[in-house]
């Protein structure tokens, strides 16, 4: 009885073990550098800081050429980031919708502004990753 216990109590550790790699590869927690180029504004950098609870996202950004920045509705599931990201230019309001498909520490998906009617592609990185 005691040797199966210990036994258990061995693989329990080794599965815990395991499962950290996975665990941290799944999540989009940490700093981003987005690169995203329109033929209107050329390429733009931006930096994102994503924090993660499950599947839920964060974060803030700091976009250049934008007076304010508020991320809202953020998820992370199966590989697919998505969030809106509510932006103040020039004293006017828009709504950006973001997706991206993640692979470890990178990204690579689509902003899509409905009032313009617009959909510009970008990529990311992970900063510290």
């Amino acid at each position: 009885m005691q040797h199966t216990a210990r036994g258990f109590a061995l693989l329990l550790s080794m599965l815990a073990l395991t499962a950290l790699p996975a665990t941290a590869q799944d999540s989009v927690e940490g700093t981003w550098v987005m690169t995203m180029s329109s033929p209107e504004v050329g390429t733009v950098e931006s930096e994102f800081v994503f924090e993660q609870n499950g599947s839920e996202v964060t974060g803030t950004a700091e976009l250049q050429l934008v007076d304010d920045v508020e991320i809202s509705d953020g998820v992370y599931e199966d590989g697919v980031l998505s969030f809106l990201m509510h932006v103040s230019m020039e004293g006017q309001w828009f709504t950006v919708e973001m997706e991206a498909d993640v692979d470890g520490d990178e990204m690579t998906g689509e902003a899509y502004v409905p009032e313009m009617g617009a959909g510009m592609p970008f990529t990311a990185k992970r900063q510290d990753g």
